[in-house]
């Protein structure tokens, strides 16, 4: 099942904040994981450092259809990406569906 996010969905902003600080913690944790420094990330999504720091600090939130762009840069899925989100943020995002890995997978 393919995803695809356009700017008329839902800004993570108004996504609980307990969204935001996963979406952050995974775009830090994943970026540092592959070595890949704030500038070299940035790059490759077309941003600055600067917002790269932001998104990671969660000072800026990420728009829905920025985390496909982010997700292919980091080379990890969404469902990856949202390790940890609950289902309700799930729900909201549309995902509702998306079977989380479960520990015998």
């Amino acid at each position: 099942m393919s995803v695809q996010f356009t700017r008329e969905h839902v800004d993570i902003g108004v996504m609980s904040d307990a969204l935001a600080n996963v979406v952050a913690r995974s775009v830090r944790a994943e970026r540092a994981r592959r070595g890949m420094s704030q500038s070299e990330l940035g790059q490759l999504l077309g941003w600055s450092q600067t917002k790269v720091s932001q998104v990671e600090s969660g000072a800026r939130r990420l728009y829905a259809h920025e985390l496909p762009e982010v997700c292919t840069a980091l080379e990890i899925s969404l469902i990856r990406l949202l390790e940890g989100a609950s289902r309700e943020d799930l729900e909201a995002l549309g995902l509702q569906q998306i079977r989380r890995p479960s520990s015998s997978d």
